[in-house]
């Protein structure tokens, strides 16, 4: 494991109070490490340092609850396409099923545009636009009069969305205070809290508005489809507009200090402290005492120079060994967890039927009803995960390891299911413990990437999750759904990640995050 010197997060104890700390900047073991830009890192750190001062506000909880709402979003976006997809292929007679795979595309698309424009233009813009352009557009689809036109707005919706997840945990981290950054763990719960919703609502419309057969399926007997598109969409829609009326976004310190906007930043803090009467004592002369920062140099606004920026930013993820090793750990991993969720959610089943396991009276009812009591279930594993990572020597990278391993067991287990109380007891167990390493990974990814690319980070995370998506058809397809070769796959990639999480070489459970 590498020597905990060579880190570019700057080490830190809880219990100091901020003199101790900057103490401990002073042996300059941190800054060595960054090996990018030491003028950047020793302005982080005085960045680092108000936020601790400020404390934990009101705004900051607002920003818990906006930044949640954005990950349940996303995972009702998700989850809506294969929830419907049967009932849509009923009401336009097609046989081949697409949803799943054009919505992973958008996504795939959409974490690329969102996640690396929020280094460019900012994080404020993005995070507000793509949860109101994917609210907007998810209405459309419900309203769509034709296969392609669902498709195309289908399409849209998650490439409006799709960078959202990458953004919501970029914008709370870079506002949180160390003694609450074990919060962007707990954050994963609002992931299961839009799964349940989504699965409650399809619960609700699909068994009484649907239609059984194609034979026999006009429009006027098949609404329960577009029910469930305009309900997600409505309870979207509200946090979009909470984003926008609710909450006066302030653009993250951390982005403003990187883009050579001191000024800005030192502003942006007083005005929080003011607000909630906390003090803050960092000033302009400290920030351009520390020099002029190389990392975000001026480039052309033009395509030649975008490109040329967007580079920049992705070469910010891979500094040293050190940090590459962490950088590409961490994209394996989203890789991982993209292959082993989708398998373990759209394949199971199949392989269940194929061994004679009697999981269901085959009613949408029940069907519906069991899913619903499984994604309640996953509510409760981020919130494990966030009191795995107080045990000491635990931390994250422990409750991923943790996560994981248990994850691979239950999954090889899963396949000695035969009844419908089996069927919803190991299925509820196997979702808590992927969302015990899956609540984890999402805090930790974000954590442990420079602030002047985690933009772009993040969204490169989310690009190989949404990869994995795309090529799970694949395995099912090519492996047999009959055989236990895709259940092998998906057990051994959780169980190989939870194992990988054991060498990442950073633990932010002691560190605070640049």
């Amino acid at each position: 494991m590498p020597d905990s010197k060579e880190v570019n997060l700057i080490s830190v104890d809880a219990e100091n109070d901020l003199s101790s700390t900057s103490n401990s900047f002073d042996n300059g073991n941190d800054m060595d490490a960054l090996g990018n830009d030491v003028v950047l890192d020793k302005k982080m750190f005085l960045i680092n340092d108000a936020i601790d001062e400020i404390g934990f506000t009101w705004y900051q909880f607002k920003i818990f609850c906006l930044a949640g709402f954005g990950y349940s979003a996303d995972s009702q976006l998700t989850l809506i396409p294969s929830t419907v997809q049967s009932f849509v292929q009923l009401q336009y007679n097609k046989e081949f099923p697409v949803s799943t795979e054009i919505a992973y595309a958008g996504l795939f698309a959409g974490a690329l545009l969102w996640g690396i424009s929020a280094d460019l233009i900012g994080r404020r813009f993005a995070f507000n636009s793509s949860l109101f352009l994917g609210a907007l557009f998810s209405f459309v689809v419900g309203g769509t009069s034709s296969y392609p036109m669902y498709q195309v707005f289908n399409f849209l919706s998650n490439l409006a969305l799709g960078g959202n997840l990458a953004l919501d945990i970029s914008v709370y981290l870079e506002f949180l205070p160390f003694k609450h950054q074990w919060t962007t763990t707990l954050m994963a719960f609002w992931w299961g809290v839009g799964q349940t919703v989504c699965v409650l609502i399809a619960w609700a419309f699909l068994p009484k508005y649907s239609c059984s057969s194609a034979d026999d399926c006009p429009s006027s007997s098949n609404r329960g489809w577009r029910y469930v598109w305009y309900v997600n969409s409505a309870i979207m829609m509200a946090g979009a507009l909470a984003r926008f009326f609710l909450v006066k976004l302030e653009e993250t310190p951390k982005f403003l200090v990187s883009n050579n906007r001191d000024e800005d930043a030192v502003a942006c803090l007083h005005r929080i402290a003011t607000k909630y009467n906390r003090p803050c004592s960092l000033t302009l002369e400290q920030l351009t005492e520390c020099g002029t920062i190389k990392s975000n140099k001026s480039f052309n606004y033009t395509w030649k120079g975008g490109i040329q920026l967007m580079n920049h930013h992705f070469a910010l993820l891979f500094p040293n060994k050190v940090s590459s090793w962490s950088t590409f750990l961490n994209f394996f991993s989203w890789f991982g967890i993209g292959i082993t969720y989708g398998l373990f959610s759209n394949f199971l089943p199949y392989f269940l039927s194929s061994r004679g396991a009697q999981t269901s009276n085959g009613s949408v009812y029940q069907t519906y009803r069991d899913n619903t009591i499984a994604n309640f279930v996953c509510l409760f594993g981020p919130i494990i995960a966030a009191g795995l990572i107080f045990i000491p020597k635990v931390g994250r990278r422990g409750t991923m390891a943790i996560g994981g391993i248990l994850s691979m067991i239950f999954l090889f287990c899963y396949t000695t299911v035969r009844t419908e109380p089996q069927n919803v007891a190991f299925s509820s167990i196997t979702y808590l413990c992927i969302y015990v390493y899956y609540g984890c990974l999402y805090a930790y990814t974000p954590e442990v990437m420079p602030s002047a690319a985690r933009g772009t980070g993040a969204s490169v995370a989310m690009v190989f999750n949404r990869l994995a998506g795309l090529i799970v058809p694949l395995i099912a397809y090519y492996g047999d759904t009959s055989s236990s070769v895709p259940i092998w796959v998906c057990g051994t990639f959780i169980g190989v990640i939870g194992l990988l999480a054991i060498t990442f070489p950073f633990e932010p459970t002691t560190m605070r995050s640049v």
